[in-house]
């Protein structure tokens, strides 16, 4: 058989190699990234199997059918897991071994009970293709957010699906397969490997792998790459202490939201902590810096999933609620408040307590973001004037509102 396909059938685990090796690099440079280094054994199994199927390593019949299995079937596995981990999807994995594990015995049984060579490929691809779909699906409970998500969804429900209309359609015009293996009785295994080698299937699968494998390290590099790329993104939009959007982060993403025409109403509550330039000057920086991240995740608890909540500088903060009118906004606001009040801060006496004066003014139509900001943050003055440690609202509805701690 390998002189009669010659090089040709080295392509596929040639280019499987240099995809693996890909993937380690990229790895390498983003080592957090632990999905990658899935994508990168997925490639190096399949090669693996691909040289032991073509070279005949193990040399005997039964050993090379188990091994080049073994190796194709691991090597899908860790592309599943690789795609799994990358959306952070977890479970179902006991589903998906499942269904290797059968394959593998499909192998055994259809080699060593009833040997039958038609039966083992149909026990391998379709076994291979419920296991990319069974992912697919896996992986789509989550909404993709992003091109990407969807980029890796599709790659394993086409790869999956694909591999039962080219089973069936090859299979059926390769001839009688089922007694390939068992023609004049004894088993001669170079009579059955050029036999095979001439066969519509074999000469389909070699030219799909290639193409697959191609694919599927385009379809994935693209992945990592979008995923690197969208992380740049967001540390270029968040504030690193905090890890709350900053300013550039919180503008973009309040003006793909203000577009929503289903928006009823949108109120802006800015925060700013008080006398902090005395918490700076009389415990350090360091201390400052624990005070801010401390206020941030007491702000991030109380936000909804739809709100926004950005540092934009020192110890102003500034919150952006969906579907929230001045009311509803005050409500929000004075809850902070008080648990900011309330709150034990690190790196302060037990007595210390900290404070923070509110700021809120509604979005109206029409209106630019900067300008309700605007509002929101001269109120906040307001507040500091009369006292701090208060709520300041526009008068608009509510009124003029102030809470007391």
């Amino acid at each position: 058989m390998k002189s009669e396909l010659g090089i040709y059938i080295y392509m596929a685990p040639a280019a499987a190699v240099i995809f693996s090796a890909a993937f380690f690099g990229a790895w390498l440079l983003q080592p957090q990234r632990r999905y990658i280094l899935f994508f990168c054994v997925c490639f190096m199994a399949f090669a693996m199997g691909l040289l032991s199927q073509f070279l005949n390593i193990p040399s005997t019949g039964e050993a090379n059918i188990l091994v080049s299995g073994g190796l194709y079937t691991f090597a899908v596995l860790c592309l599943i897991e690789g795609a799994k981990a990358r959306v952070k999807v977890t479970g179902g994995d006991a589903l998906l071994f499942g269904i290797a594990g059968a394959i593998m015995m499909f192998l055994y049984y259809y080699f060593y009970v009833d040997r039958d060579l038609a039966m083992r490929i149909y026990a391998q691809n379709f076994g291979y293709g419920l296991m990319f779909v069974v992912a697919a699906v896996q992986i789509a409970r989550p909404s993709q957010r992003r091109g990407a998500d969807k980029l890796v969804f599709w790659l394993l429900l086409i790869f999956g699906l694909h591999f039962f209309p080219r089973t069936l359609l090859t299979m059926s015009i390769s001839g009688d397969l089922h007694h390939l293996e068992k023609a004049g009785g004894a088993y001669d295994r170079d009579a059955v490997r050029a036999a095979f080698g001439r066969t519509p299937f074999w000469l389909v699968l070699n030219f799909s792998l290639l193409i697959s494998s191609l694919l599927a390290f385009l379809a994935l590099l693209g992945a990592v790459v979008a995923d690197v790329i969208e992380e740049s993104r967001q540390e270029g939009n968040a504030d690193p202490l905090t890890s709350l959007a900053n300013r550039r982060g919180f503008l973009r993403r309040v003006k793909a939201i203000s577009g929503d025409p289903s928006r009823l109403s949108m109120s802006v509550v800015y925060c700013d902590i008080d006398h902090f330039k005395s918490i700076n000057d009389t415990y350090g920086h360091l201390v400052g810096d624990q005070v801010l991240q401390q206020f941030a995740r007491l702000l991030q608890s109380e936000i909804r999933p739809q709100d926004v909540a950005a540092r934009l500088g020192g110890e102003e903060f500034v919150v952006l609620l969906m579907d929230a009118n001045l009311s509803g906004a005050h409500v929000f606001a004075e809850r902070v408040r008080q648990e900011v009040e309330l709150a034990r801060f690190p790196g302060l006496p037990q007595q210390a307590s900290v404070t923070a004066s509110f700021g809120i003014a509604q979005w109206r139509p029409g209106e630019n973001l900067l300008a309700v900001m605007s509002r929101a943050d001269t109120l906040v003055y307001e507040a500091k004037r009369a006292g701090r440690n208060r709520i300041a609202v526009e008068p608009h509805n509510v009124g003029n509102v102030e809470g007391e701690g």
